[in-house]
């Protein structure tokens, strides 16, 4: 079998093309960290590699969501906190108040304190968060959750409508909610056996004039209502515990996820550096031995084989 020289010089140039061009691609792997230099080059691993890094980029997006509503709950809580304690305080005033051994106007100043707490709850409850939007008026956060009438009494202008976020492929959370979870109406039994139901601002209300103008028994006759909306009060902040306790533990599952994720992308996408080095010197030691042969085949002639 005859070998031309034309076919050799075809020969030796394609593999020094073929050399250089892997020497190419392994200066390029180590220039970026990454074996998937172009997506064409190995499709099968583009593949993968593109579903891993969506996986992670869900997983980043799920956490977003978490923390945007754990930063409103932690929010809601400590107003709720607030709310709660001053409850409790006008709870004491009012069992301070309904005893027949205070005088009218120590009442009288009861009551004044008692009205300056109740303001002080009506801010709590049109609480905004950082971007002004109010905290318990369900969707409607443009406007204040409760309002004053022209006769001072104070209702609850939000909505009930729940705005839910993605956590999970399969799971939504509440990011609001209405102000009448907390802030909300209680039902008593009047004189006549009737159940009678009162706004949470109309019982304190209430208080407040038996304070200044009622007795004791007035006072007293308050003081059940104050239990129930303490009450509701201490549920909404339980609940908020509970929901805030499970967008933690939710954290963590998609922390350890997106760990895990992160490996095996690595895995399948960064170089070995040392043995992309190793691989890279003797590819260059190689090209080096093809072009030097090259070189002496290209000098030969015909007086070479003659001698």
């Amino acid at each position: 079998m005859k070998i031309s020289t034309n076919q050799m010089f075809n020969n030796s140039s394609n593999q020094i093309v073929t050399s250089q061009s892997k020497i190419a691609d392994m200066q390029a792997q180590l220039a970026t960290g990454t074996k998937l230099v172009k997506a064409s080059d190995e499709p099968q691993l583009a593949a993968v590699v593109l579903r891993l890094e969506t996986a992670i980029a869900e997983r980043e997006s799920f956490q977003r969501n978490l923390t945007l509503v754990d930063e409103r709950l932690a929010n809601e809580e400590s107003i709720v906190r607030g709310v709660d304690n001053i409850i409790i305080r006008i709870q004491e005033l009012a069992i301070q108040g309904a005893s027949d051994t205070v005088a009218d106007i120590d009442r009288e100043y009861i009551g004044i304190e008692v009205k300056g707490l109740r303001d002080a709850l009506l801010g709590l409850a049109n609480s905004q968060d950082n971007e002004g939007r109010y905290l318990f008026a369900g969707s409607l956060s443009g406007s204040p959750a409760f309002q004053s009438a022209d006769s001072g009494q104070v209702s609850y202008s939000g909505d009930y409508e729940t705005l839910n976020v993605n956590i999970a492929k399969s799971r939504t959370v509440e990011l609001n909610r209405p102000g009448t979870e907390v802030f909300g109406a209680v039902t008593s039994i009047g004189s006549d056996g009737e159940p009678i139901e009162q706004g949470f601002f109309d019982v304190l209300d209430k208080l407040v004039v038996s304070l200044s103008e009622g007795g004791g028994a007035a006072v007293a006759d308050s003081i059940g209502d104050l239990d129930a909306i303490q009450q509701k009060a201490t549920l909404a902040l339980v609940s908020i515990g509970v929901e805030r306790s499970n967008i933690e533990s939710e954290q963590d599952i998609h922390a350890e996820s997106k760990i895990i994720l992160e490996g095996v992308l690595s895995k399948e996408k960064d170089v070995d550096y040392s043995v992309l080095v190793t691989e890279l010197s003797a590819q260059m030691v190689a090209l080096e031995a093809v072009q030097s042969s090259f070189a002496k085949i290209a000098q030969m002639s015909l007086l070479d084989y003659i001698r």
